[in-house]
């Protein structure tokens, strides 16, 4: 079906599909400043502003967002000078964010810096409260709000016409006097800064630097701010091909049969891949360089499955939406084996092998027969002396959970073969090694 949407105030004719999102529809029409962070709307990279609101787009439909008026950062402010293009600059509240330092990784940033103008067009002077609430529907695993907050707080007192101290390393920034009991408590009254600073002791010679106690903006703060093209996700190609892959719904198991015939067959489909398709190729995903810290125990695809969400199969489809669809037509038959939810008991003898592979490679003290993927041991000093003459000795057995860092931006990976045929691998990660 066909809808007509005013975004940015201008009229755009979009092709769309039953269920689609206006997530989908704005990215395929080019705004890719709208970000996906997840399925359930909860890290509001999303956000756009309907009617002046703040929504996520991944959360309501393109049919219902018809006969609305549709904002996205990409109308807010551009960069002043463009070569020969001249513009009106950078909105307040984009020059804020870069000035106070209020964009770190930048996924986050279209989505606050939206919500924040939808309450400055109806509050223009906020308290720390407000502005605090307001930006709560965007969630950002960088900066810890204190510097979007400031950033808001200044942005408003541009737009009211105050004038605001400059950003020199001090003040804003910076405070070397400041104690506990000189904070005041929150109030109504607006204010250009937050009510706690962080501590940060300046050098007596910072006068003399041209850098070191001085605010410097972040180098890509201005593209950020304007929510460009700046991320593996947004990153468009003639003739791309989109992958999607089959996961796992068993924590361990392995794969008796698997049948892809009906997904090579389905229309869009270019390819399918199992285990029985591509070469066995062990390889660690502990590891940045060599040496790698950590056993050889993965495979890109295997006949085993060692958790729920474990990879079974690849489709690459015209669309995402065919892949999604050829994944559905993967008929897989598994042998349901043993499953390990705890540690003690998984290096106990008789437990079941996850990693029993023979391509199978130990590191250091990794031991697969006791399902060990490392043991570490760390002794400053003469440990046994220090026993020996210690008044108390105490020992405990400590545990820790695992730690996922949750950025929001997703795992993504673009390919493809450059004009002396070498293979490019754009990827949102820190281990280019792989």
């Amino acid at each position: 079906m066909n809808v007509q949407l005013l975004i940015n105030g201008k009229s755009f004719e979009a092709s769309i599909l039953p269920g689609e999102t206006a997530l989908t529809t704005l990215r395929k029409l080019g705004f890719h400043s709208i970000k996906f962070g997840d399925e359930h709307g909860l890290t509001g990279a999303d956000t756009i502003l309907l009617d002046g609101k703040p929504i996520n787009a991944g959360m309501i439909l393109t049919a219902q967002i018809e006969g609305h008026e549709i904002a996205t950062l990409e109308a807010l402010g551009e960069h002043p000078d463009q070569g020969w293009k001249k513009t009106d600059g950078l909105h307040p509240l984009q020059q804020a964010f870069i000035e106070t330092g209020a964009i770190q990784c930048g996924y986050c940033t279209p989505g606050q810096i939206l919500a924040a103008k939808s309450l400055l067009d109806g509050k223009p002077a906020p308290t720390e409260e407000e502005v605090r609430s307001a930006l709560n529907g965007v969630l950002c695993r960088c900066t810890g709000y204190v510097k979007p907050v400031q950033a808001v707080m200044r942005a408003g007192a541009v737009m009211r016409g105050e004038a605001v101290d400059p950003l020199n390393g001090e003040g804003l920034w910076f405070d070397t006097t400041t104690t506990a009991d000189d904070i005041p408590e929150l109030d109504d009254s607006p204010s250009t800064q937050t009510q706690v600073t962080p501590k940060v002791i300046l050098s007596d010679k910072k006068s003399t630097y041209q850098v070191v106690g001085k605010s410097e903006p972040k180098v890509d703060a201005i593209k950020l701010s304007q929510g460009k093209s700046a991320f593996v996700a947004d990153i468009e190609m003639r003739g791309l091909l989109h992958a999607k892959v089959l996961k796992s719904p068993l924590a361990h198991a392995r794969i008796k049969k698997i049948d892809a015939s009906k997904a090579r067959a389905f229309p869009g489909v270019v390819a399918v891949l199992t285990h029985e398709d591509i070469p066995r190729v062990v390889w660690s995903t502990a590891g940045q360089s060599d040496p790698i810290p950590g056993p050889l125990d993965t495979f890109s695809l295997d006949k085993k499955v060692r958790f729920v969400g474990d990879r079974v199969a690849f489709v690459a489809a015209e669309t995402p939406e065919i892949a999604e669809q050829a994944l559905r037509l993967i008929e897989v038959e598994y042998e349901e084996l043993p499953i390990l939810l705890d540690i003690e008991e998984a290096m106990k003898p008789g437990a079941p092998i996850l990693h029993d592979e023979p391509e199978y490679v130990d590191f250091a003290d990794s031991d697969a027969s006791k399902n060990l993927a490392a043991e570490i041991r760390i002794d400053i000093g003469d440990v046994e002396k220090g026993f020996s003459e210690a008044d108390q000795v105490f020992e405990a057995v400590y545990e820790v959970p695992k730690v996922q860092q949750a950025h929001i931006e997703p795992h993504v990976v673009i390919t493809y073969w450059d004009e002396d045929d070498r293979l490019v691998i754009r990827t949102s990660t820190q281990v280019p090694f792989h």
